[in-house]
């Protein structure tokens, strides 16, 4: 017997697709239909009513670029955010009591050095002397490392800089613990007996308790949908892996790390590959460095200083990597931050596209400093962007400081892509900033920092922008734009109970903004109603 769907109502229903019903049908996953609400009885009389009382509906929100599986890892090591540690001493501090009561390596992570300050291999060496000690800064991008922990990596004191990734040392040339881009990359992604020894990693069963736990207070903050931006062979098993345990709070397309590209091709894992709960989105590779970091590859140099940043491959490389996956079919999400690194990416795709047709719309991850000429070319090709929609509020004033007024005006560009026309997608890129839908919806819409400092004004987007940037558009980053980010017939029944309407709250108040009820496939996994 077909069971009857479950009308759902709310004060006020935000679907979309251009509309505001009374009301909504559920059937197993999916919306089945819109409408009045006394239109939807009649039509289903039998069918179980859901009054989510005067609460706002949205689509699931969906983070295009976070890092799931490695925010899972992450909470089984030290978090040394500024949050949790107070300056250089707090942070030694919590590397010497994580050193002195466990085995093994200390991995700690979110180390913000603009805030806590400088950490060097010399101190971690002091405070923890006989144990292998990691800290990586909250981009991810590079981290510092004691002794103990470069021998175990086997880098020594002659070890030369890697293509696309360096080690820094000290004015007499010593290592000082510092390792950049693909040296440190490089690892997350890595095998035993690789050239870079990856990094250590936890066991099965701990992980499996963190990724309930994660997916749980990603629900709870509204999220639905997720794609991973960085999936070596670690991070596949965790969600392959919970995915064999049935989950069923959160959906996660994953973006397979490019370094284990033939890997997986071999394999057939390729784009579209997977269901609705687990399912390959493309191939991620980098050109450059990053924002919060400081290494992203840039025409200018950072404020008051003479560097340019890094780049983490060369055109060739480039040219011959995308063209590669690109006549497979094979979607690609390529890290480029800087306007140097930018244009590289898009010559690349620009040759390719030349050269093979294709259906497949390509995306640009971050895309963080642009001009005009760069949103023309991006908007020809029919990229899909996928900027930091956080950042403002997460960094403030420091990106004046480290870009300057002038760039920071062209920092995030949501304004200057949506006019464009560009399909612009939610990013996070947690745990590098926080994990909140609706603080980087703020973000988004007032470009103020937490310190107060207002960036990019020239870049704020209204709050149904922003939403469609956290539904629609990251959706489209996935090509699920035919099923997800609508609250219409066929498309799943993932949806947001909010407590107000972010577009009639004070703009600053968003974030606060309480959720509700969280559903997935019409499955209440937070909240209650």
């Amino acid at each position: 017997m077909r069971q009857s769907p479950v009308l759902y109502r709310a004060g006020t229903i935000i679907s979309q697709d251009g509309t505001e019903p009374e009301a909504f049908a559920v059937a197993a996953d999916r919306i089945s239909a819109t409408g009045a609400f006394r239109e939807l009885s009649d039509r289903y009389p039998d069918a179980e009513t859901v009054d989510l009382g005067d609460a706002v509906v949205v689509p699931g929100f969906n983070d295009a670029h976070a890092h799931f599986a490695d925010t899972v890892q992450s909470r089984l090591d030290l978090d040394v955010s500024p949050a949790s540690v107070i300056g250089v001493e707090g942070l030694l501090e919590a590397v010497r009591e994580r050193a002195a009561s466990r085995r093994g390596w200390v991995l700690a992570g979110n180390y913000d050095d603009s805030v806590t300050g400088r950490v060097d291999r010399a101190m971690l060496d002091a405070a923890a002397p006989a144990t292998p000690v990691i800290v990586r800064h909250v981009s991810a991008h590079w981290a510092v490392l004691n002794s103990r922990a470069l021998e175990e990596l086997g880098v020594g004191e002659d070890a030369p800089d890697i293509a696309g990734g360096s080690y820094g040392r000290d004015q007499h040339g010593r290592l000082d613990g510092r390792v950049y881009e693909r040296a440190l990359l490089g690892r997350y992604v890595s095998r035993p007996g690789d050239a870079l020894a990856p990094l250590p990693t936890p066991e099965p069963a701990d992980v499996m308790a963190e990724y309930a736990r994660v997916a749980a207070e990603w629900n709870a903050v509204g999220i639905t949908s997720t794609c991973d931006a960085f999936v070596g062979p670690q991070q596949l098993e965790i969600h392959s892996m919970a995915r064999a345990q049935g989950g069923r709070g959160i959906r996660v397309a994953m973006l397979l790390a490019a370094e284990r590209y033939e890997e997986y091709r071999a394999l057939g894992l390729g784009t579209d590959f997977g269901d609705e709960w687990l399912r390959v989105a493309g191939v991620k590779a980098f050109v450059d460095g990053a924002i919060g970091g400081r290494t992203c590859r840039v025409s200018e140099p950072f404020a008051g200083t003479h560097d340019h940043g890094m780049l983490i491959s060369t055109q060739e490389e480039l040219d011959s990597l995308v063209g590669r996956v690109h006549a497979d079919g094979n979607r690609l999400a390529v890290h480029a931050n800087g306007d140097v690194a930018i244009r590289m990416l898009l010559q690349a795709y620009e040759t390719a596209a030349r050269t093979v047709q294709t259906g497949v719309r390509h995306r640009i991850e971050h895309c963080s400093i642009v001009d005009a000429e760069i949103i023309t070319r991006i908007a020809a090709l029919g990229l899909t962007v996928v900027p930091f929609s956080a950042y403002a509020r997460f960094y403030g004033g420091r990106l004046e400081e480290w870009y300057g007024s002038d760039r920071v005006e062209r920092l995030f560009a949501h304004r200057a892509f949506l006019d464009a026309g560009v399909p612009v997608a939610a990013s996070t890129d947690h745990p590098a900033s926080p994990i909140e839908p609706l603080g980087a919806i703020q973000s988004m819409v007032t470009r103020r920092g937490v310190d107060g400092v207002r960036v990019g004004g020239t870049q704020a987007i209204s709050v149904e922008e922003a939403i469609g940037v956290y539904t629609i558009g990251s959706a489209t980053a996935t090509g699920e734009e035919g099923r997800k980010g609508r609250l219409a017939p066929g498309y799943l029944a993932d949806f947001v109970a909010l407590g107000a309407d972010p577009r009639r709250a004070d703009p600053e108040g968003i974030s606060e903004i309480p959720v509700l009820a969280t559903f997935t496939g019409g499955r209440l996994v937070h909240g209650g109603v």
